[in-house]
């Protein structure tokens, strides 16, 4: 017995075309040594390891852009909460 998980593509999942334009815009912009969005610490690693920023308050996302490590952990663990709160296995028989 297995969890099935639908994923959804990247569109569905909202990464779709204006997501891809708008990450192109702000690397453009992008200076070395601008603060990440999410840690605040200077981003000396190459554009293509930096992705937008959610904000998850006001919805969309934060003024500039956030290296990987912390925009994946800060998903990562809102995603971990979320499960946590979800039925565990789903069984045949409800006893």
């Amino acid at each position: 017995m297995y969890r099935k998980r639908h994923r959804g593509t990247t569109a569905q999942r909202g990464y779709g075309s204006p997501h891809v334009r708008l990450q192109k815009q702000r690397k453009a912009q992008h200076r070395p040594g601008d603060p990440c969005a999410i840690g605040g610490e200077p981003l000396w690693v190459p554009v293509a390891m930096l992705d937008l920023a959610h904000d998850h308050v006001n919805g969309g996302y934060l003024p500039g852009l956030a290296c990987r490590y912390h925009n994946r952990s800060e998903g990562a663990q809102r995603g971990n909460r979320m499960r946590s709160m979800a039925r565990g296995w789903a069984s045949a028989r409800r006893w």
